[in-house]
C-alpha cells in the first residue's frame, strides 16, 4: 500500500517517517508537563488542565501531517484516511469510559460534496472498535460560508441545532441515568461549535457531557 500523506510506498496507512512526524505533533510529546490530577499533559501545570476543568481532550496541533491527513479526508474524500483518524481518537475516548458518542455534523456542502457525513463515519469505525453506542443528535443549519468567516465572526454564529427525530433516542439513554456524553469533532478553532453542541445535549436533561477534538488550530 501506499502511505496516505506522502504516498511513499508502506505496510501500514501511514509510513514509519509520517508516524513519527504526526506523533510529534501530539500534545503528549509537545508538552513535557502533566496533570497531577489526570496524567493528561499539559503546558504548564499552573495554567490547569482542559481535562479536569472542562472534560475536553485533544490529540494535538493542527499542523503538518495531522492536517495534511485531516484536509484529505475532510476535504478531498480520501476515506482510508478515517480508520487512521479514528485511532488517534481510541486512546482519547478511552479516558471518558464508556461514553455516548455524539459526532459534530459536517456542514451541509461539505456532506454535498463528500457524499457522507464525515464524522459520523469516523464515530462508526470508533462505536465498532471500542464497542461504544452513538446518537447522530446534532444537525447543521444552512450556511455554505461558515468555514470562510472570521475567528469573530465564528463566534457570534450558532450553526447547530438539535434533530428532533434523534431525542427519541437521546431521552433512552438520558433517562437511563447511567451514561456520559462525549462531543467528537476534527478541528477546535474557536470552541464555538462545541459549546453550542454541549448546551443543546444538555437541554435534554441532567448529563454529564465532555468534548473529543483531533487538532486545535
Amino acid at each position: 500500500m501506499w502511505c496516505l500523506t506522502c504516498n511513499a510506498l508502506s505496510d501500514a496507512p501511514l509510513c514509519s517517517g509520517c508516524r513519527k512526524k504526526l506523533a510529534s505533533l501530539s500534545y503528549a510529546q509537545l508538552y513535557e508537563h502533566r496533570c497531577p490530577t489526570c496524567g493528561t499533559p499539559v503546558l504548564d501545570t499552573a495554567y490547569g488542565c482542559d481535562f479536569c476543568q472542562d472534560a475536553l481532550l485533544s490529540y494535538g496541533v493542527y499542523d503538518g501531517i495531522l492536517e495534511q491527513l485531516i484536509t484529505s479526508y475532510k476535504h478531498a474524500g480520501n476515506v482510508q484516511a478515517a480508520w487512521q483518524l479514528a485511532t488517534l481518537f481510541e486512546p482519547l475516548v478511552r479516558k471518558f469510559g464508556s461514553p455516548i458518542l455524539i459526532p459534530i455534523p459536517s456542514s451541509i456542502s461539505g456532506k454535498r460534496n463528500l457524499g457522507f457525513d464525515h464524522m459520523a463515519l469516523v464515530t462508526a469505525i470508533l462505536c465498532r472498535r471500542l464497542h461504544l453506542s452513538s446518537v447522530r443528535l446534532l444537525a447543521q443549519q444552512r450556511h455554505d460560508l461558515y468555514t470562510l468567516l472570521t475567528r469573530k465572526q465564528r463566534q457570534q454564529t450558532n450553526n447547530l441545532i438539535l434533530k428532533m427525530k434523534a431525542l427519541k433516542n437521546m431521552q433512552a439513554y438520558v433517562q437511563d441515568g447511567t451514561h456520559n456524553f462525549l462531543i467528537l469533532d476534527d478541528i477546535f478553532t474557536t470552541g464555538n461549535t462545541c459549546r453550542r453542541a454541549r448546551e443543546l445535549i444538555q437541554t435534554t436533561g441532567d448529563v454529564s457531557v465532555g468534548v473529543c477534538i483531533l487538532a486545535r488550530a
